[in-house]
């Protein structure tokens, strides 16, 4: 298997080592990470990424963002899904509900850009 190499590692390292990041980065930052999003939601069915946060989104060395670690992904093959698992800083509250669907990852993708 090959993979695309992340020099500048995930969003959380990437934010250690740069204290002062432009806001026209963040916002492309943004809209890239919504982009990886949709293509996630807009699969037939959707696949839910369910554990999206700083750690596993990566910057790679000309500031192009991918969403990465998939293990704990899920394929929706009904309405909504039904089990508790994340990272909990970034969990949407519906998780616990155990009935949620794609809107849980959008939750996580606004805690990130916090």
């Amino acid at each position: 298997m090959i993979t695309e190499l992340f020099t500048s590692g995930s969003l959380r390292q990437y934010r250690r080592r740069h204290k002062n990041i432009d806001i026209k980065a963040i916002k492309n930052w943004a809209r890239q990470i919504l982009q990886g999003l949709n293509c996630l939601h807009s699969q037939k069915p959707p696949i839910l990424h369910r554990d999206l946060k700083c750690d596993n989104i990566f910057v790679n060395g000309y500031r192009k963002i991918k969403i990465g670690d998939l293990g704990l992904a899920i394929i929706m093959q009904k309405p909504t899904a039904q089990s508790v698992i994340g990272t909990l800083e970034f969990i949407a509250p519906e998780l616990y509900k155990e009935e949620y669907n794609e809107l849980v990852n959008i939750y996580s993708f606004g805690m990130c850009i916090l």
